[in-house]
């Protein structure tokens, strides 16, 4: 990872590290809050040999540097401590006190420094200064060569006798840095792990740089509130990156339009329905004819949301029992035609990969600018795979922080394998992401606004017939779907 990248997962993961940062805050304040004070006294001894003559005190000098370093030991033994414990009347043993006491020589020096710790600043320093006598008296009595003649080592307190003013424990400013620097440790190196593990596509880089696909739009979650005929669907932020969305498209696909669009997912709860919907409405705005077609035969939405009556729809006509005309819908003031799947088919796979579904597709196709196929997803079902092959191309919608990697590679071999025509990627429930960066593929600038009628190939297939906007008379009925019988 180089440091965009580490910039990335700070920008991604930020609440986490936030938190994290935040407790270790609150873990240092806590242990500061429930630490006791506690209070470090001190007292210094000196310690020298009584001969005067210089060479002696030279040798003498050594020897004592060699002997304090076994006085440190000295200090905390229980026969000095029983004494301090004796003179200031403590209620405590040798060995507990002990555990509060320590001392230290200095390199290079015959000093012995006694530190106390007491959470009473004025006991600790009796303390120190107590053991500090007590160690001199039990010197001059373990170094005294005989009665009538001074000890070898004499024992001197030099420093102590002023009780501590401020606590050594606990540190706050120590504490809260501690648990500042952890909190960040934690939180960052939680975030990097956490970014390897996870495979949740989260941005339009994260489409192009996994999925290899060019993200035409990312659009806001919609509007929670049922959407009335004729009005605008979603927030302003989600009409202005539709309109991208409809502009992207316009601009991507090359030297020919497409005439049909089938919106897919790899999963359900992704999106799929609702950009379908949003997209005709989108074009449909701008005077285009838009057909909308609900190729979901298993779990249909268009009658929910858009408070369509219940008709044959797509099911009764591929099975040959309703007229297109009769089955198609107006909805909202840009007077979208809607084909509603209808009631349940008994085997949706073979109605949606027979050859009528196709030669319905090239009559729709016919008649309007975009036909606009919601589609079921496509590793559920084979459903999906089966329309992209007869339609023109292919939007795939990515649910931000939902659809994962692993899942999407699976679903665009799917399309792979039809030889579908993938435009890009909508990435759904997410904030709209400006693409001022994105340029129309050269030669596209002076095509002709929408989704007009432009040059395109010519498969091989029967030629269409134009649906009419009102029911036609015997003579002008629309042809029946290729292979079905009709009443």
């Amino acid at each position: 990872m180089d440091l965009h990248d580490y910039i990335d997962v700070l920008s991604r993961r930020w609440r986490f590290v936030t938190v994290c940062v935040l407790l270790g805050l609150a873990g240092a304040l806590t242990v500061t809050a429930l630490t006791p004070r506690t209070y470090t006294a001190t007292a210094q001894l000196f310690v020298a040999t009584s001969d005067a003559d210089s060479d002696g005190a030279y040798q003498g000098g050594l020897f004592t540097q060699q002997r304090v370093k076994s006085y440190t030991r000295i200090v905390s033994s229980p026969t000095v401590l029983n004494g301090v414990i004796s003179e200031l009347g403590l209620h405590t043993t040798a060995r507990q006190l002990a555990e509060n006491i320590s001392a230290q020589a200095p390199l290079d020096t015959t000093l012995v420094d006694i530190r106390v710790e007491d959470p009473s600043a004025t006991r600790a320093q009796a303390i120190a200064d107590e053991t500090a006598v007590q160690f001199t008296k039990y010197i001059a009595a373990v170094e005294g060569s005989s009665a009538d003649a001074p000890p070898l080592v004499k024992a001197s307190v030099v420093g102590g006798s002023e009780p501590p003013s401020t606590p050594t424990s606990p540190r706050p400013e120590l504490n809260v840095a501690i648990g500042l620097l952890t909190g960040i440790v934690v939180g960052f190196g939680g975030a990097v792990l956490r970014n390897s593990f996870d495979s949740a596509i989260r941005s339009a880089g994260d489409i192009s740089a996994h999925l290899r696909l060019t993200t035409l739009g990312a659009v806001p979650p919609p509007d929670r509130r049922r959407p009335a005929p004729g009005h605008r669907v979603g927030t302003t932020r989600r009409t202005e990156a539709l309109n991208q969305l409809r502009i992207r498209l316009r601009f991507r696909t090359g030297s020919s339009v497409p005439n049909s669009v089938l919106v897919t997912s790899a999963l359900p709860e992704e999106g799929r329905t609702r950009t379908a919907i949003d997209l005709a409405t989108s074009v449909a705005r701008t005077g285009q004819r838009v057909v909308l077609l609900e190729a979901d035969l298993r779990r249909p939405h268009f009658a929910g949301e858009l408070g369509l009556r219940d008709t044959a729809g797509l099911t009764g006509v591929l099975t040959g029992q309703t007229p297109l005309y009769d089955a198609l819908e107006n909805w909202g003031a840009e007077r979208i035609r809607v084909l509603p799947s209808g009631p349940a088919a008994a085997d949706p796979s073979t109605l949606l990969s027979s050859p009528g579904m196709a030669q319905l597709l090239r009559v729709l196709e016919a008649d309007a600018d975009l036909v606009v196929v919601d589609s079921p997803p496509l590793l559920s079902f084979a459903d999906g795979a089966a329309l992209a092959a007869v339609t023109e191309g292919v939007l795939f919608v990515v649910r931000a922080g939902k659809t994962r990697r692993e899942v999407a590679l699976r679903a665009l071999d799917a399309l792979a394998t039809v030889r579908a025509q993938v435009l890009g990627a909508v990435l759904t429930g997410t904030n709209a992401e400006g693409f001022a960066d994105w340029q129309p593929p050269r030669g596209e600038e002076t095509r002709s606004k929408g989704f007009a009628k432009g040059p395109r190939r010519e498969p091989e297939r029967p030629d269409p017939v134009r649906i009419p906007d009102h029911r036609p008379s015997a003579s002008r009925a629309v042809a029946p779907v290729p292979g079905r019988h009709h009443e």
